[in-house]
């Protein structure tokens, strides 16, 4: 049997797409219940402008949705699980070229037995680390990517992995032999929409930087003016932190570990890391604690960056 992981979207699809993720976005706006720019998707879809990332935060839409520009709609997980997008009636339409899709738990449409379709896709879009209860209530018009378009570092079942993503789908019946929690077969919606990597379980069983976000633990950073964080480590155990961040918002500028004072209440060493901000914009550093030559995680830890200029 071919090892369908190692497949590739066509083409055309994987340079269209990596042009819009290599493009910087312009803004980013919020939509929630309260305190948000924004209290419908649709109100803010109309006002963003084109590499705008519109993130939608927990709770459920049934809203019909046209995306008419080129954005990023990011679901974001902030305590109450992912926010569900499920049309009252009618549809989300994806009615623009280079639209990424993340983040969501996309149901069936109420109120309509006659149309069971949630997600129209017009022309080409990027659609990955999303729940979708059912490949029927997909209805791709054109050509789409089903995956991320680079390697995602990711957590399952205690074990650091990387490999590119692609969606939840309640109906793959597929199975995982190495237990990495990718599909070894591909999931086909129709011979120009594949998704070559299917995951085994919903995406919130996975540990993926950036899907969810706690209030807590939230760090004010400005541009060129370097911030540290300090992560309790024990150097006779060989466990190490290790960081994940975001290579063009921050710099590591170095990482160091030191003794912790006699009279502290805590015993060992403490792992110090600088980082210097260089853009503007939100972004979440990870860290696990393992061992260089095991891949089990022993702890976890992220810390959300508002950095301003």
């Amino acid at each position: 049997m071919a090892d369908y992981k190692r497949l590739f979207v066509p083409s055309l699809l994987v340079a269209l797409a990596l042009f819009f993720l290599l493009s910087a976005a312009q803004a980013e706006v919020r939509v929630c219940s309260e305190d948000c720019d924004y209290a419908r998707v649709q109100e803010a879809l109309n006002e963003a402008e084109p590499n705008d990332t519109v993130v939608v935060e927990s709770g459920i839409y049934r809203e019909r949705l046209i995306v008419g520009r080129p954005i990023v709609l990011k679901g974001l997980d902030t305590g109450s699980g992912r926010p569900i997008l499920a049309p009252e009636k009618g549809r989300m339409i994806l009615a623009a070229q280079g639209v990424i899709i993340q983040g969501f738990d996309l149901s069936g449409p109420r109120g309509d037995e006659n149309d069971n379709c949630t997600l129209e896709i017009i022309l080409p879009a990027t659609i990955y680390l999303n729940d979708i209860s059912s490949s029927k209530i997909i209805c791709p018009e054109e050509a789409a990517s089903w995956n991320s378009n680079q390697a995602i570092n990711y957590q399952f079942n205690s074990r650091v992995l990387r490999s590119r993503l692609g969606n939840y789908w309640a109906d793959y019946t597929g199975k995982d032999e190495n237990g990495d929690g990718i599909g070894d077969e591909p999931k086909v919606l129709n011979n120009k929409n594949i998704d070559y990597y299917p995951l085994m379980e919903p995406v919130n069983s996975y540990g993926i930087s950036g899907e969810k976000e706690t209030r807590q633990g939230l760090i004010q950073a400005r541009i060129n003016e370097p911030f540290t964080i300090s992560l309790p480590n024990n150097p006779t155990t060989s466990y190490e932190w290790i960081a994940d961040y975001d290579y063009v918002l921050l710099d590591l500028g170095s990482s160091q570990s030191e003794k912790v004072p006699s009279e502290a209440v805590s015993t060992g060493d403490t792992s110090v890391f600088v980082f210097m901000p260089k853009k503007k914009g939100l972004t979440t550093i990870s860290f696990v604690y393992k061992r260089s030559w095991e891949n089990i995680v022993a702890d976890v830890r992220s810390f959300h960056i508002e950095i301003t200029a």
